[in-house]
């Protein structure tokens, strides 16, 4: 197995490279490389200067979104550093060579598999979501709701890494779960099958890219497991609130991002189209009235 993890940044150039400097000593990673995504500050500067045997630097000629930048750092990784597997790492995570080593490791008994990730831990240590179900339109509307995730919560997601669910094999004990999708912040995937789905779909900027990816790899017949014993630690969207600032805007690429799952991968016709338009414009009208008039912030 030849591991190369990759690092996608934007404007971030502190929090890059203490990551970098964090893992690059790891037994268990190959390489590492630092795509930056055409940033508009001086991190090409600065991340060039961890360059080294270890460590490849490569700058994007635009930024062409998350699935983008990171599809460069694939392809770089498995044409010209012949890697079998890929580590996508956010680089506002925290993560120990052990946990990287468990994810590695399943990697020999289970076949098909695609992904491998951990339990995520916030700031506090708390556990956070970890992973998705694949729902259809209607269902997965439902989970994007700020009242409606809450009211049907047991019905969009079984959380695993909160109910440790323990699967047998024999008489072998597995503490993982098999899931449909895992968050992009961290996971350890197999390179073939990624290019075999495709790779990331840039055609969406930011967000949705991992029920994206999860749902092509399914329907290749692949397997996502997530490993309920190892966890690791995501300063959640510390990266993504320094490149898209406003909620709204925010709330607004996520809805195109959805929009186009669900025309591309799930077949929505324009009668459904129409509706899940009018129902994310009233989500718009509540994400503003909740920000600009209540003052709440999240």
């Amino acid at each position: 197995m030849n591991v190369s993890c990759i690092i996608l940044n934007y404007n971030d150039a502190k929090t890059t490279e203490d990551l970098v400097n964090a893992i690059r000593d790891y037994q268990c990673l190959d390489s590492i490389v630092v795509v930056d995504n055409h940033s508009t500050d001086d991190s090409p500067v600065r991340l060039k200067e961890l360059e080294d045997e270890k460590v490849h630097f490569l700058s994007a000629p635009k930024n062409g979104g998350y699935g983008y930048g990171n599809n460069l750092g694939i392809r770089y990784a498995c044409h010209t550093l012949h890697a079998t597997h890929v580590l996508i790492a956010n680089p506002d995570v925290k993560v120990s060579e052990e946990c990287i080593h468990a994810m590695r490791e399943v990697f020999s008994r289970e076949d098909r598999l695609a992904v491998a990730a951990a339990v995520i831990r916030d700031g506090t240590g708390q556990v956070a979501l970890s992973s998705w179900r694949l729902h259809g339109v209607f269902l997965d509307l439902l989970d994007t709701g700020l009242i409606t995730r809450r009211l049907f919560k047991p019905w969009l997601n079984d959380r695993p890494e909160i109910r440790r669910n323990m699967t047998r094999k024999g008489n072998e004990n597995k503490e993982y779960a098999f899931v449909d999708a895992v968050c992009g912040s961290l996971f350890l995937a197999d390179a073939k099958a990624l290019m075999e789905c495709g790779l990331y779909d840039e055609e969406v900027f930011l967000y949705y890219e991992e029920k994206i990816l999860g749902h092509k790899l399914k329907e290749k017949g692949y397997k996502t497991v997530l490993l309920l014993d190892q966890s690791y630690v995501h300063l959640h969207s510390v990266s993504i609130n320094k490149s898209v600032e406003s909620i709204l805007k925010r709330q607004a690429l996520l809805h195109e991002s959805k929009l186009h799952y669900y025309k591309t991968y799930l077949k929505i016709n324009r009668l459904e189209e129409m509706l899940i338009k009018l129902f994310l414009g009233f989500l718009m009208a509540e994400i503003w009235f909740l920000t600009k008039i209540v003052g709440l912030s999240w």
